[in-house]
């Protein structure tokens, strides 16, 4: 009489195995989630920091101008700050590029993992049917 509950069992074990794999597939998009958030705080502080930098040195460039006695914004002068805002945009620019590169690779993995839990979960669901079938038939 012991084999009903053998069954029931199984398939209560499959069921909560089932339940368990769905938690994880929400908590891989959750961490996702976090990951892309933490990559777009990291984004806005590298672009501060270049925006600093080019500051910085655009300060230094217009003393320096001062110091010496030419002109700002005409001949060496102009090309100097245009050389500094040229950096900063092509700073700017990898900054982006390296963000949107690290979320494309987060997304790839989460794609890769969630396909894995779902191979996973799909296939011990149904060794569970399985496995209760049997249990249910031996009785």
């Amino acid at each position: 009489m012991a084999f009903p509950w053998l069954a029931l069992a199984i398939g209560a074990s499959t069921a909560v195995s089932y339940m368990g794999s769905i938690q994880t597939s929400k908590n891989l998009k959750a961490g996702a989630a976090w990951d892309k958030y933490y990559k777009d705080i990291e984004k806005k502080q590298n672009i501060i920091a270049a925006n600093k930098q080019a500051t910085r040195l655009l300060s230094a460039k217009r003393a320096s101008f001062g110091a010496r006695g030419v002109a700002m914004g005409t001949g060496s002068s102009l090309f100097d700050q245009e050389q500094v805002v040229a950096n900063l945009e092509d700073t700017l620019f990898w900054i982006e590029k390296g963000v949107e590169m690290d979320i494309a690779m987060i997304d790839v993995k989460l794609a890769g993992k969630l396909s894995e839990e779902s191979w996973n979960r799909k296939t011990s669901l149904l060794k569970g049917l399985g496995q209760t079938y049997s249990a249910s038939k031996t009785t």
